[in-house]
């Protein structure tokens, strides 16, 4: 599948505000000639982009600029001297329109599909139209050297034509009256105007404030508002017009800022280079990035996205870790072809009609991953997939490992979880996993088990439970999973060093004060982990009165007097043993004490060197940013390794340890319910849309079973112990245990063959206690919800699942869904997780590809005899919703197969119902 651009839509840099030698103003390039400039000039753009590995520096696209002409355009498409990885070149044609701003004319740009560009004079420059005198000018070039000969007639024909362009000014309505008559012109143009105050909309009427500009009295604000609702988008790169257009701001909102401008309006910006010095360089670095195809089409989606899709920054956006995307497939089948399949790192759709391999494909990329997840998965579903010989899956990293962490929803799948009536079933588990994201629940979470291990430590000797410390095996490593693998972490930790490094040899920043500085955070970050570990061992230490636990001996032969003088030899040797701990322990406490100042200190020069280093090293946000990312992966690092380690000795324990923690039941009732009283007051779990509470219900079905197991029910004595038909969990209290324990000990229950009294006591004893989690949405209990909207809540609950960017593959999640939770909540919850996590999701309903803004589009097809595909059974084909071309063969004939004969947007019409108007809403949702 090589098609170019198979990823769809990603992030690139334009430049869309270029000049070159010979621009009709300000010709600053350097050079004694014209040839010369235009050698200097290719040179010049060759060596900045270089190989085009250099994300900071490959060009994409760019826009040649000038004053109403086209020839340098045609002359830089006729040279064809620019590095291959510029895709596309535009003409941009700029023109300055009356009324005057504070300083100039309003400036306006141009940029042409380059299908139409052999008809731009004829259709254009030759209908606009400009009053000098008493005498009516076209733009054209003849027109132009007219022009400026009546300006002055001494004029040779070159100096005239641009004495023509300097003065020819015309007026808006001129300009709105040639795409008026020519509606295919104006679908063919994409329209921006400068917004400065010097030669910009906003200087028309001197006003800094928009909305105090849109509902003030001033004369030009009915012009304003036509120019504003005329262009498609703005050049600017003040983070107060980008807010304004994108209706960000509180004082003016969406609503207002689409009926003023007519739509929200997507903000470029450019190097407006007229030397070569800043050829690709605009100030502040605030380079231009573009989430398209380098085509003219691709332009056109910021206007359908005006927030999503254009991006200015001096950093490229919206990176993920290249650990955690998933880069291609290649399926090694007979009846597939062996090309990669591709998938952009944000939200990549899968379509196709019945039967097409769809599901096929998600299926088998999940189990080249997460063979375990899929079987249990779709067990649960009941469903089978066709199973492909050999399917490798490779990341983005270069690694093709097995072994990563993703999240696969199965078709169905999350109905069939909703009817699920188990005890415990896979939603608890996923609601205890969302809700141990919070710290404090996290906390209090771990406090509870390690609490309740104590108290059953209380009961228990020699007790072999293995399970448990096999159970906390699989979390943690499955915690160390979510975190990536160490080789790909400390590749990012490299890439991202050299990108810092590159970055910072253009700065006055020394490499010894980036160290410096790097080291100081660490340390300082390092000692505070220490100080947290000491301070708490300080704690501790304190709540330890003793360190003797009396043992409980039968003594049944001795005589009652010898049983108070062993008594009181007990006391003694407790007494005298405390009085040596509490000496001992002051010992510790002071040392401890000692070992905090010192850290204290340490910690104090530390800080000293980052508060010094720190307003040099962040006056860069590129290498602040830079520096925060790496200094977050070295974390990542860190507890990677700890967690590797904690595995590792985890593992070993498992294998030796025997006793395990029974626990006095009542008091693990009640450290139960002190983490549910945490969870219950967290304000992080109030006020959101989904909210969780816990509860602790008595197990009583399971606990009355034991019983059954564990006695003779049938004899009097139990039966005048327990009434097991009327059990009531009230009953279950310490008189009740007290009562058992004392007749089990004398004899006086009957026991089965086989159960000892040491097993029954720690039966009863146990913890008949469970932690039961609840979801409310809306105001509905989880267990009460419609199935749609249980289905959604579960989507939410497992795309949140733990802090894990891993990918996301879902097939067909609008099955589980009703129309307007998809409409409402899916769609929106999408494209926010998109940002976060790579989503690759199987769907037929077109406002999930079109209404998420899928970066990226897979057709399927399976061969058949009015679909017939290239050369194998199954084939599939993969771009941007731009892509509106088919592909074409080396000789410029079309390629065979139903998949290259249409574009990726013809194939969403023909494949998904409604596709043609969601098209429509998609163009139109900025503009209502």
């Amino acid at each position: 599948m090589n098609y170019e651009f198979a990823k769809g839509s990603e992030w690139r840099r334009w430049e869309l505000h270029i000049h070159t030698p010979g621009t009709k103003k300000n010709d600053n390039f350097n050079g004694t000639s014209l040839d010369e400039k235009w050698n200097n000039y290719y040179h010049n753009i060759n060596e900045y982009i270089g190989n085009g590995e250099d994300p900071l520096k490959s060009i994409a696209v760019i826009a040649i600029t000038d004053y109403l002409s086209i020839d340098n355009y045609k002359k830089v498409i006729s040279d064809n001297r620019l590095p291959a990885s510029i895709k596309l070149v535009l003409a941009n044609v700029e023109m300055r329109i009356q009324p005057i701003a504070n300083d100039s004319p309003i400036n306006i740009h141009f940029i042409f599909n380059p299908d139409v560009i052999d008809s731009v004079e004829s259709r254009f420059f030759s209908k606009i139209n400009f009053k000098y005198g008493s005498t009516t000018f076209s733009a054209s070039h003849s027109e132009l050297i007219r022009l400026g000969k009546t300006i002055d007639s001494n004029l040779d024909d070159y100096a005239a034509y641009k004495k023509g362009i300097e003065q020819f000014v015309p007026s808006f309505d001129k300009i709105q009256e040639v795409f008026l008559n020519d509606k295919e012109l104006r679908d063919n143009t994409v329209i921006f105007v400068s917004n400065s105050s010097t030669d910009g909309v906003s200087g028309a009427i001197n006003h800094s404030d928009y909305l105090d500009a849109f509902q003030g009295d001033s004369q030009l604000k009915a012009f304003r508002q036509s120019i504003y609702k005329f262009v498609d988008g703005i050049f600017s790169s003040t983070p107060s017009d980008i807010n304004y257009f994108l209706g960000k701001k509180t004082n003016c909102p969406a609503e207002v800022v689409t009926a003023e401008c007519g739509a929200l309006k997507p903000c470029i910006h450019g190097s407006d280079a007229h030397e070569n010095n800043k050829i690709f360089e605009p100030d502040q670095h605030k380079y231009c990035w573009i989430k398209a195809d380098p085509t003219f089409n691709g332009l056109k989606q910021i206007l359908y996205e005006p927030e999503e899709r254009v991006c200015i920054s001096n950093t490229k956006p919206e990176c993920k870790p290249a650990y955690y995307v998933i880069d291609k497939v290649i399926l090694d089948d007979e009846e597939f072809s062996d090309e990669p399949i591709y998938f952009n790192d944000k939200l990549t759709c899968i379509i196709g009609g019945k039967s097409t391999g769809k599901s096929i494909l998600l299926h088998n990329m999940a189990k080249a991953i997460d063979e375990k997840q899929v079987v249990e998965k779709e067990s649960i579903v009941k469903t089978s997939t066709k199973e492909l010989n050999n399917t490798a899956v490779y990341w983005s990293d270069g690694e093709n490992d097995g072994s990563r962490h993703i999240i696969y929803i199965p078709q169905s799948y999350l109905n069939c979880l909703s009817d699920k009536r188990e005890v415990t079933t896979e939603i608890d588990n996923m609601i205890q996993s969302v809700i141990l994201n919070n710290e404090n629940a996290k906390l209090a979470y771990e406090k509870m088990l390690t609490s309740i291990k104590e108290k059953r430590s209380e009961l228990n000797v020699k007790i072999l439970n293995l399970l448990d410390i096999h159970k906390e095996t699989v979390e943690i490593d499955e915690e160390k999973k979510e975190l990536g693998d160490r080789s790909g972490i400390e590749r990012e930790i490299k890439k991202l060093q050299e990108q810092k490094d590159a970055i910072s040899k253009d700065l006055e920043i020394s490499d010894e004060d980036i160290t410096k500085y790097e080291t100081a955070l660490t340390e300082s970050s390092n000692k505070s982990k220490l100080l947290t570990k000491v301070n708490q061992e300080i704690l501790s230490l304190g709540a330890i009165t003793t360190i003797v636990a009396p043992v409980t001996v039968c003594f049944e032969d001795f005589s009652d007097d010898t049983l108070i003088k062993i008594d009181e030899i007990k006391s003694q040797i407790i007494e005298e043993a405390d009085k040596i701990w509490i000496s001992k322990r002051e010992t510790l406490v002071n040392e401890l004490i000692d070992r905090q100042k010192q850290l204290h200190a340490e910690k104090e020069r530390y800080d000293a060197v980052v508060k010094e280093l720190q307003p040099k090293i962040q006056g860069n946000n590129a290498i602040a940013d830079f520096s925060t990312k790496i200094l977050a992966e070295k974390d990542k690092l860190a507890t990677f390794n700890a967690l590797d380690e904690k595995l590792k000795a985890k593992k070993s324990e498992e294998q030796a340890m025997i006793a395990e923690i029974y626990s006095i039941p009542f008091q693990i009732k009640e450290l139960r319910n002190e983490y549910a009283s945490v969870i219950n007051n967290e304000a992080a779990f109030k006020g959101h849309e989904i909210e969780f509470k816990v509860e602790v219900p008595f197990k009583k079905e399971e606990f009355l079973k034991t019983l059954e197991t564990d006695f003779v029910i049938r004899s009097v004595k139990f039966k005048n112990t327990i009434k097991m038909d009327s059990f009531a969990e009230e009953e279950y209290n310490e008189r009740k245990l007290e009562e058992i324990i004392e007749k089990l000990l004398s004899g006086e229950l009957e026991t089965k063959v086989g159960h000892t009294i040491e097993s029954i006591l720690r039966d009863i004893n146990d913890d008949w206690y469970n932690i039961k989690y609840k979801v409310v949405m809306d105001n509905d209990n989880i267990d009460v919800m419609s199935p749609g909207k249980k289905a959604l809540v579960l989507l939410k609950l497992l795309i949140d699942l733990a802090e894990s960017k891993c990918p996301i593959l879902i097939d067909q999640p609008e099955d589980d869904l009703d129309n307007r939770s998809v409409f409402d909540e899916l769609i929106p919850f999408i494209r926010r997780k998109k940002k976060e996590r790579q989503i690759i999701v199987v769907t037929h309903n077109a406002n999930v590809v079109l209404g998420a803004d899928a970066e990226e589009i897979i057709i399927a097809n399976q061969a058949g005899s009015k679909s017939e595909n290239k050369e194998k059974r199954f084939e599939y084909r993969s771009g941007a919703i731009e892509n509106d071309n088919p592909v074409y063969a080396m000789d410029g004939s079309i390629e065979s197969g139903i998949l290259n004969s249409k574009g990726i947007q013809q194939h969403i019409c023909d494949i998904l119902e409604g596709g043609e108007i969601a098209f429509e809403k998609r163009k139109n949702k900025y503009r209502i």
